[in-house]
């Protein structure tokens, strides 16, 4: 059975993706292997010329960034020590960053050119991020985004456990709510 033909997914923005796959998974429709496996499919799927922006033929010519790559996808989880050992035997992940001093423990676990994060929660997808080309930093990124979107609850975030050169990035909310960062495509790495 394909996971992504049989919810459809062609025809529905990547958000509503990962919260159907996730809904299948938590209806025992499909197993944790197929569940990340469609994640993977899911952020990987280009959008077609209908979810573009409105008003232009490739969403390009009218927005306000370019979007590069999926930096990385935040999920919470049940049992964080088994989240990581899962995602670093099925995919070959490395902790990239061990957040687990922090009041609110995580991971993140670098797979390639971006990472999934962990923290301890309630499971659900918390958040994704997307790597801006070009990246003209946090400052004026929150500037356009408050500019075009005021009504995004926009905000500066910045990761004080990182060591790497690109730690600050916007976070915002879509029209329905769901949490969206924009950084760096090197953001933490």
């Amino acid at each position: 059975m394909n996971v992504c033909d049989a919810c459809g997914l062609k025809e529905e923005n990547m958000l509503n993706r990962i919260e159907q796959l996730l809904e299948m998974y938590e209806d025992r429709k499909i197993d944790r292997r197929q569940l990340v496996g469609a994640l993977l499919l899911a952020s990987a799927a280009p959008l077609s010329a209908s979810q573009s922006q409105k008003g232009s033929s490739d969403g390009r010519s009218s927005s306000v960034f370019r979007g590069r790559i999926i930096n990385h996808v935040t999920m919470r989880v049940n049992d964080l020590e088994e989240s990581r050992a899962f995602y670093q035997e099925l995919l070959g992940a490395s902790v990239l960053l061990d957040g687990t001093s922090a009041s609110r423990p995580w991971y993140d676990l670098r797979l390639g050119e971006s990472f999934v994060s962990v923290s301890k929660g309630t499971p659900g997808i918390d958040h994704f991020a997307i790597g801006l080309d070009p990246w003209t930093g946090a400052d004026r990124a929150l500037e356009a985004v408050q500019k075009r979107f005021p009504k995004s609850e926009a905000r500066l975030n910045q990761n004080p456990l990182s060591k790497a050169a690109e730690i600050r990035s916007v976070m915002l909310k879509d029209p329905s709510g769901n949490s969206v960062q924009l950084g760096s495509p090197k953001y933490q790495f």
